[in-house]
């Protein structure tokens, strides 16, 4: 009967084991894929200073805790306020839940969708498109406003966020500019974005001097 138990429990020991060592490997595969910088793959709620915006830690914290939710988030405020570290502290506690994430900034996601053109490209610009939208839980872009704003970047900014939108999926986007500027930043295309971003985000503004240049 002891010989039994002991058994049961090396069993139970080893099961665990390995659903542990699964679910860090699913973990990191989705990490490799979510695109998010090495500066910010450490990025947590615990080591965000909340000091001048304790409202939107809790309010990321509540992001993650209801994900998917109703709505997503507009982080908005001055540049260095830690807009991008806690984009990407949601990101990862997703990613620790399992979840799939896809991060970037706009010169990143125009890098990734002119990859598409190369002959020896795999994907296609539909493909590239779908795997930012269609393919993952949460999309997020940083710092947007910064990009250049031609005629292509915006359009393809207006494809991708149309997309989420129609297909009612959660994103994140950081931004240093308030709706009217960033309307204004966005071209001709600035009215029907930041309108379909307005309905999708709940707007979380962030204050205070740029850390960067206080360390």
């Amino acid at each position: 009967m002891e010989f039994l138990r002991k058994s049961i429990e090396q069993n139970e020991k080893e099961t665990k084991e390995m659903l542990l060592k699964e679910r860090q490997e699913k973990i990191a595969s989705l990490t490799r894929s979510s695109n998010i910088p090495k500066r910010y793959r450490n990025a947590t709620f615990e080591n965000f200073n909340p000091k001048d915006n304790p409202r939107a830690l809790e309010r990321a914290k509540g992001f993650v805790e209801a994900f998917p939710g109703d709505k997503g988030l507009l982080l908005t405020g001055p540049v260095g306020t830690g807009k991008t570290h806690l984009a990407a502290a949601i990101a990862n506690s997703l990613l620790n839940k399992l979840y799939s994430v896809y991060f970037g900034n706009v010169v990143d996601i125009m890098g990734f969708i002119k990859s598409t053109y190369n002959q020896d490209s795999e994907i296609s610009e539909r493909d590239a498109i779908s795997i930012m939208t269609d393919k993952v839980d949460l999309f997020i872009i940083d710092d947007l406003g910064k990009e250049n704003n031609t005629e292509y970047t915006l359009s393809m900014l207006y494809q991708l966020i149309n997309r989420v939108y129609e297909n009612e999926k959660p994103i994140v986007i950081t931004t240093n500019f308030n709706s009217i500027e960033l309307s204004r930043k966005l071209g001709e295309r600035g009215q029907a974005i930041v309108s379909r971003v307005t309905e999708m985000c709940e707007p979380v503004i962030f204050k205070g001097e740029d850390w960067r240049l206080k360390r």
